[in-house]
C-alpha cells in the first residue's frame, strides 16, 4: 500500500518539474533531450538516465540497465523509448537507491 501512495505522490510531483526539450533527430521525428545533469522529465515522468554507463533509475527504485534496442548514445530518446525506460525502470524494484546515497 505505501508503495502505491508514493508512486500517487511521485506522479503528482513530476507535474511540478520543467519538462525535457524536444530536438528534432535526424529521421525528422521528436527526441527528447536527456538531461545528463539530473533528472530526465517528460509527461509526468522523469527517470536518471545515464548514457555514459548505460542506466536508468526511476525516483524510488534502484538502477537498472538499459535494454540494448533503447539508443541513448546521441544524448536523445525517442518519446516511445522514454515510456519503455520508465517500465524498465519501475520495475527494477526496490526502496530506492541507498546505495547511491553514500
Amino acid at each position: 500500500m505505501k508503495k502505491w501512495v508514493a508512486c500517487m505522490v511521485l506522479g503528482l510531483a513530476a507535474c511540478d518539474v520543467p519538462q525535457a526539450p524536444l530536438v528534432t533527430g535526424p529521421d525528422g521525428q521528436q527526441r527528447i533531450q536527456i538531461n545528463s545533469a539530473g533528472l530526465t522529465c517528460y509527461d509526468t515522468r522523469c527517470l536518471d538516465i545515464d548514457t555514459a554507463a548505460r542506466s536508468v533509475r526511476a525516483i524510488g527504485f534502484e538502477t537498472t540497465l538499459i535494454p540494448s534496442g533503447i539508443s541513448v548514445a546521441n544524448g536523445t530518446i525517442s518519446p516511445d523509448d522514454f515510456k519503455r525506460l520508465g517500465i524498465v525502470a519501475s520495475l527494477a524494484g526496490g526502496e530506492g537507491s541507498q546505495s547511491d546515497r553514500g
